[in-house]
């Protein structure tokens, strides 16, 4: 279908790309944010601006060619740096085709005999093979004409006439199957004991046989396998010889190795061109879904052209329980395509982050983003929406797994694995990790484990901890607030080299040079996304896991008429129906009409019983227990009573008990005094406020005036004045009058 989708997730449409619109064909001439001109092909009407979602929406579009330059030889594209010290022959091949095409050559008033105003094409290049014939050089008037087309279709482009080296034959002259025979066999040996040559030999001997003895006989199977000393020079020029000579464990990551290419240093120039994903331990214990503490995983989606983090999921993980037989817990391909749908969409920010985490207070184009993509608003954190066209990932089980296998397709993303215990293959999520530790784990209050044992923490696991979806909320607000407006050493912009930017800043340079082109999926689009499962619907609904699903009330006719037409027709299924879910929401699933291509919304026939928010793993743990408590695990209702008195159980359960005890004596350092410190205010009386009283500041400078003599306070005091002070010394302070006595005469010394 042209409508569906298809044209928006390929990434086809480009400049100069012929699109199929309205029943006509038209030509993608110009792009500016939202807007994409069009010119029509079979008239000569002025061109026509479309929004782009309004474009690639259309039930009638499809993208009928690709854009870009026309298709030519590859030595077309080539430059003056490819051909270094030929620059005087292709000078000269440049000369000699523009005499051919004008007649006149570079430089030059007259024209040369054979090639006059009056010649053909034809002519002209019988005249310049007799030319080059009398100077040595052997060249037809046909190879002549057909280096001249090439030339005019390389846009005059004189690398393109000169010959190409002759490139080596890899393996030589012996036969490609034998080829692959040896490198069949040097990894069947990979993990065995060490072998000579001879052996390998003989082995491939026996598998060309084996392999094409119906098919060519045994003397042309004879044939393939060349004698013994070449059969030793191609063991040494292809590495195997190599090979058997490294160690065990050597030659089995050796074989393990993927097919080129893989990691290494790319020429990316747009975001998304190229990603990389990975999984790593976290390091940080979080609630789980029992209430106990968990380890928890942390994978990571990061884009190499601006080392932008495009998603990040946070999982509980834990080994198998080898006394309760409870299975471990990890990172799923659920998980991963998680993680792509949170690339593939704004994130919003939530109630309680910095200001500054918004796209809006941040060096993002919002403006233009705002433009051309309307889930863009004022509420959308700081990172940028980055669509992957290739994900370079590691060879664990979620990677590989049929459902990313399946999304990654839908999508249109490329998927290329790396080399076994080879992180150089994908760096930035290995740097992404080391960050992530210094500037955001260790500063989580609670549950931060340390670098190491030794390192780590007492009382980690009785400290109360964060939620897994807690700490996604928090590593969120980190990257958006953090890591995408710090500048980042290993970004620098091509025109300003001197200057370090952002990956948020760098992500503003590249998208207004490639474009910005939204990818908004349907909610019937992102139901494809979910895990898929085959039930066979029934009148009381279908079952997943011993629980009973039955059709809301709008989707019951939709259902009946399923209902009425049996079987699926699908090939292999018979009355198999395809229906999807989300592990962590069970209490609604999809089911997929793909006769009418619509869904069927269906909910958990005991929902109602269950308020707390579950998941299929706590579903799956409550059914075990209650098997191995004597019950079965059809038994749908004692399943979910027991999961809802789990939920009110822990709402209610007290805290974890605090350590009791006395306090640790002191381990430190006993000092060594002769005698202890005496108080130096231990004899004084406790001093009244109240009999302050504020008196004017003396003049204490050396300049001023000698203030009167200070008369004795005796008993026997002035004729007339009683006991009291006297009357020069009736405002002052006795301390303060000193004072100023000491300061006159230190006067009087500096004057001496």
């Amino acid at each position: 279908m042209a409508g569906s989708g298809e044209g928006r997730l390929a990434g086809s449409l480009s400049l100069g790309a012929r699109v199929r619109w309205q029943e006509r064909e038209w030509e993608v001439v110009a792009w500016q944010g939202s807007q994409v001109t069009l010119l029509p092909q079979d008239s000569e009407e002025a061109p026509r601006a479309v929004s782009y979602r309004w474009l690639v929406g259309a039930e009638d579009f499809a993208v009928l060619s690709g854009g870009g330059a026309p298709a030519v030889d590859s030595t077309a594209l080539d430059g003056w740096g490819r051909q270094d010290g030929r620059e005087e022959e292709a000078a000269l091949w440049q000369a000699r085709m523009v005499e051919i095409d004008t007649g006149l050559a570079p430089g030059r008033s007259e024209h040369a005999r054979g090639f006059g105003p009056g010649t053909t094409l034809a002519q002209r290049c019988a005249a310049m093979s007799a030319r080059l014939a009398a100077d040595g050089v052997r060249c037809s008037a046909h190879t002549l004409a057909d280096k001249r087309r090439k030339w005019k279709a390389a846009g005059e482009n004189p690398v393109v006439l000169l010959p190409r080296p002759r490139e080596g034959r890899p393996g030589g002259f012996t036969d490609p199957r034998c080829l692959t025979a040896m490198q069949e066999v040097v990894a069947r040996r990979a993990h065995a004991s060490d072998v000579t040559i001879d052996v390998i030999r003989e082995e491939v001997e026996d598998l060309l046989h084996s392999r094409y003895a119906e098919e060519l006989g045994s003397a042309a199977v004879a044939a393939l396998l060349p004698s013994r000393s070449t059969f030793y020079l191609r063991m040494k020029e292809s590495g195997l010889a190599d090979a058997l000579g490294q160690p065990t464990r050597a030659r089995a990551a050796l074989a393990s190795t993927p097919p080129l290419p893989h990691g290494g240093r790319e020429v990316v120039l747009r975001p998304g061109q190229v990603t990389q994903a990975d999984t790593t331990p976290l390091r940080i214990l979080a609630r789980g879904d029992d209430g106990r503490p968990t380890a928890t995983e942390l994978t990571t989606l990061i884009d190499v052209a601006n080392h932008s983090a495009c998603a990040l999921m946070i999982t509980p993980s834990r080994p198998r329980d080898a006394e309760s037989g409870q299975a471990g817990q990890a990172t799923r391909a659920i998980d991963l395509t998680l993680m792509l749908a949170q690339a593939l969409a704004p994130w919003p920010v939530m109630p309680g982050w910095d200001p500054l985490s918004a796209a809006a207070a941040s060096s993002l184009p919002f403006g233009s983003l705002r433009a051309a993509d309307e889930r863009f608003t004022e509420a959308t954190a700081a990172r940028p929406v980055i669509r992957p066209e290739l994900i370079i990932y590691d060879q664990g089980s979620p990677y590989v797994s049929e459902h990313f296998i399946e999304v990654c397709d839908r999508l249109r993303i490329a998927r290329r694995p790396a080399r076994k215990k080879t992180p150089t293959d994908k760096p930035l999520p290995e740097h992404f990790f080391v960050t992530l530790a210094h500037r955001f784990s260790q500063h989580v209050t609670h549950g931060w484990q340390g670098r190491s044992h030794k390192k780590r923490g007492r009382g980690i696991d009785r400290m109360p901890l964060y939620t897994i979806a807690e700490l996604q909320q928090m590593a969120q607000e980190w990257v958006a607030l953090e890591y995408q407006q710090t500048p980042d050493a290993g970004l620098r912009d091509p025109f300003r080299p001197g200057v370090v930017l952002s990956p948020n800043e760098m992500y503003a340079v590249q998208v207004a040079r490639s474009g910005y082109r939204a990818v908004p999926l349907s909610p019937a689009q992102n139901r494809f996304f979910l895990l898929r499962q085959w039930v066979i619907p029934g009148k009381g609904g279908f079952m997943i896991d011993y629980r009973t699903y039955q059709p809301i009330a709008q989707d019951a006719g939709h259902y009946r008429e399923i209902l009425l037409r049996g079987d699926s027709k699908l090939p292999g299924r018979e009355k198999q129906w395809e229906c999807r879910f989300n592990p962590y929401r069970p209490e609604r699933v999809w089911l997929y009409d793909h006769t009418a291509d619509t869904w069927v919304t269906c909910d958990f026939r005991l929902r109602h019983l269950l308020h707390d928010p579950w998941t299929a793993d706590m579903w799956q743990e409550h059914a075990e227990r209650h098997q191995a408590a004597g019950g079965s695990k059809q038994d749908e209702e004692a399943i979910a009573l027991s999961l809802a008195q789990r939920d009110r159980r822990r709402r209610s359960r007290r805290p974890p008990p605090k350590r009791t005890g006395a306090e640790p004596p002191f381990q430190g350092l006993e000092l060594e005094t002769e005698q202890p410190s005496q108080d130096p205010y231990a004899g004084l009386e406790e001093f009244d406020l109240s009999t302050l009283r504020p008196y004017p500041a003396l003049p204490i400078s050396p300049m001023a005036p000698p203030s009167a003599p200070a008369t004795s306070w005796g008993g026997g005091g002035r004729a007339g004045g009683g006991g009291g002070p006297p009357a020069a010394a009736a405002g002052q302070r006795p301390d303060v009058a000193g004072q100023s006595d000491g300061a006159v005469r230190h006067h009087r010394r500096r004057g001496r």
